[in-house]
């Protein structure tokens, strides 16, 4: 009887670890489910919907082809639906507003279908609870790293009540924190040397998000050193060997939820290639400034074909380039083997995304979480990353908010209470994606881009490289001399 207490108290602590933090997590939980079933931003919302109604009635995600991404979420959200369904009849979910026809051929963002409020809660349930977990790993991964509480509870707090991470989970309603998640526990998992369960991390991850297998590649090339580095004499190749058959092992049962379902429904594999495409190019990233700026100078003239076919040129590289890094960290680490492996494992996967991020073709504002949990990770080393995390959340939110205006994440709360009328929405995203205020919807990203790119192009920096660190200092000392 004493080992089961025991048991519990240890499953309680594993996943609520610090008393100190009830209120930060009653705040989060709070907030989080106050806006999730109020707003949605309908252009995505309505394909989820669409491939969570198809697996309900037996056809799969992939039923009507409006569902294009891997499988592993329509597996999580399943049970929620399903919940849902015992309650509120699916044919309930979602209504047509016909006013959001006109607005969606000005904006080219908006759909007429709204969803209701009891499925935007239940659909995003599962999101808002990965944003606990994620802050939980992180808080055990800082104890790990430091061994120091107050640090695992900075580092909490800055994740779950992040601005940017809330939006996304809660607001926008996106699962790339699912992926995140597994990323982040990858890692955890390297540094337990857990070669196995980083590789089915890795391999869960990309069921989710494709944007993990890049972080797969790090990790595989940095075990791949190891075995080299143990071919030294009076050293154990077959121990380094055996890690990276494991890892490579895990990633292949973490990916099989994408296999079996490429077997059962081949149409799949259309989506994933699809999402793999270059089809545009913009968003919180080098490419995204230059079209931005370009749209500002010279109104109304879109990307050239010779602007696009470069672009699609250098991310069509861009496999090669991040493979390139790891080579040079892979070098680092013959030099100095066994020492400081851990945090060059650290910095190498912070590494990895802040390039994904600048060079992918595409970098929609709510990509930016990718890199956040490790550039937390990184400011117990470097202080400098919490501000490139401020920067960067800053950015996301305020990005999105100026595709349409805020507005536009109102129509569940509009159609369904009348509190907002629609037709205010309506109007007031139409002005100003036409340009009838101050700001202009080209304007309103600039800032948020610049922020964004900033942020990311000083990560990658070395310390004493960085401009904004420099910045910082400076401005530290002369406040000291004051």
């Amino acid at each position: 009887m004493t080992s089961f207490w025991a048991g519990c108290r240890k499953c309680v602590e594993a996943f609520f670890p610090d008393p100190r933090l009830l209120w930060i997590v009653i705040v989060g939980f709070a907030v989080r489910l106050a806006l999730a079933p109020w707003t949605s931003w309908t252009y995505d919302t309505f394909p989820f919907y669409q491939g969570i109604v198809d697996q309900l009635a037996g056809i799969g995600p992939y039923g009507h082809m409006a569902y294009s991404y891997p499988p592993a979420f329509a597996f999580v959200e399943y049970p929620f639906s399903l919940l849902l369904s015992l309650f509120v009849d699916p044919s309930q979910w979602i209504s047509f507003q016909p006013s959001l026809v006109e607005v969606g051929q000005v904006t080219d963002m908006v759909v007429p279908m709204v969803t209701a409020p009891w499925f935007n809660l239940f659909f995003k349930l599962p999101l808002i609870i990965t944003d606990y977990l994620t802050a939980v790993l992180l808080y055990h991964f800082v104890m790990r790293i430091k061994g120091d509480r107050a640090l695992a509870r900075r580092v909490f707090i800055l994740w779950f009540l992040n601005p940017l991470v809330l939006f996304v989970s809660s607001i926008y309603g996106n699962f790339d924190v699912l992926a995140v998640f597994f990323s982040v526990l990858a890692l955890y998992a390297m540094y337990r040397r857990m070669y196995l369960s980083a590789g089915l991390s890795i391999g869960l991850g990309v069921a989710f998000k494709l944007f993990p297998l890049y972080l797969g590649l790090f990790f595989f090339a940095f075990l791949f050193g190891l075995v080299l580095i143990e071919r030294r004499p009076y050293a154990r190749p077959l121990a380094a060997i055996k890690d990276l058959s494991k890892y490579i092992v895990g990633g292949v049962l973490g990916l099989s939820s994408i296999l079996i379902t490429a077997v059962v429904n081949p149409t799949i594999m259309v989506f994933l290639t699809g999402r793999a495409s270059n089809n545009d190019m913009g968003g919180i990233n080098l490419w995204g400034l230059a079209r931005t700026v370009n749209a500002i100078i010279s109104p109304g003239q879109g990307v050239t074909s010779d602007e696009f076919s470069f672009v699609t040129i250098i991310t069509n590289y861009l496999m090669f380039f991040i493979l390139f890094v790891i080579l040079i960290i892979v070098f680092i680490m013959f030099r100095n083997p066994r020492e400081g492996n851990e945090r060059l494992l650290l910095f190498g996967t912070m590494f990895v995304f802040v390039v994904l991020l600048l060079f992918q073709p595409v970098t929609h504002a709510h990509y930016l979480i990718w890199v956040l949990p490790f550039m937390l990770l990184c400011s117990l080393y470097q202080p400098r990353f919490e501000v490139k995390v401020a920067m960067l959340s800053i950015a996301g939110v305020v990005f999105w908010f100026g595709l349409q205006s805020y507005l536009a994440f109102f129509y569940p709360l509009s159609v369904h209470t009348g509190i907002v009328p629609t037709a205010v929405i309506d109007r007031t995203v139409v002005d100003y994606y036409t340009g009838s205020y101050l700001v202009t919807a080209e304007g309103g990203r600039l800032v948020p881009t610049v922020l964004g790119v900033t942020a990311l192009v000083t990560a990658a920096l070395p310390e004493g490289r960085d401009p904004l660190h420099k910045l910082a200092v400076w401005w530290a000392g002369r406040k000291h001399e004051a």
